[in-house]
C-alpha cells in the first residue's frame, strides 16, 4: 500500500512539475516575443529619428544648395575654365554627390504631366499640352521617396 501511495505521490509530484516546466516555457516564450517586438519597435523609431535628422539636416542645406546653384549658372563661360572657378565648380559636385548619397533626390523634370504630390504651381501659360511642365522655377527634393520640398513650376494651362 505504501508504494502505491509513493507512485501516486511521485506521479502527483511529475505532474505538478510538468505543468511548472510549461508555466515557465511559455513565460519565457511570451517574454522573447515581448523583447523581439520592442526591438523591432525600437529599430523602427531609431530609423525614424535618423530620417527626422536628416529631414531637419536637408531642409537647412537646400537653400545653400540653391545659391551655389544659381552662382554656377551666373557664371559667365569664359570663366569656367578658370582654376578658381573651377575648384568652386568641383566643391559643388562634390556636395551634390553627398546629398544624393544620403538619399536626397531633386525634383527637376521638364516635360512631363503636373503632379501636386511634388510640384507647385507658380505660373501657367497658353499651350498645346494641358498640364505639362515647361519650367522649372525652383527645384523641389524629395528625401527617400518622400517630399521635403515641391519643386515650384511653371505649367501650360
Amino acid at each position: 500500500m505504501k508504494k502505491k501511495n509513493e507512485e501516486k505521490d511521485f506521479e502527483k509530484e511529475i505532474e505538478t512539475l510538468t505543468k511548472e516546466r510549461d508555466e515557465y516555457l511559455n513565460s519565457w516564450k511570451r517574454d522573447l516575443a515581448n523583447y523581439i517586438n520592442y526591438k523591432n519597435k525600437e529599430g523602427e523609431r531609431t530609423q525614424d529619428l535618423i530620417f527626422l535628422l536628416k529631414e531637419n539636416m536637408f531642409e537647412r542645406l537646400i537653400p545653400i544648395l540653391d545659391n551655389v546653384s544659381l552662382a554656377e549658372r551666373s557664371i559667365n563661360k569664359d570663366l569656367k575654365e578658370d582654376p578658381s572657378v573651377k575648384g568652386l565648380l568641383m566643391i559643388e559636385k562634390q556636395l551634390e554627390d553627398f546629398v544624393k548619397n544620403e538619399g536626397l533626390e531633386e525634383i527637376n523634370e521638364i516635360g512631363i504631366k503636373f503632379n501636386p504630390e511634388i510640384h507647385e504651381i507658380l505660373e501657367e501659360v497658353e499651350g498645346d499640352k494641358s498640364q505639362e511642365i515647361i519650367e522649372i522655377i525652383q527645384k523641389g527634393y524629395k528625401l527617400n521617396g518622400r517630399v521635403i520640398r515641391p519643386a515650384k513650376v511653371k505649367i501650360i494651362k
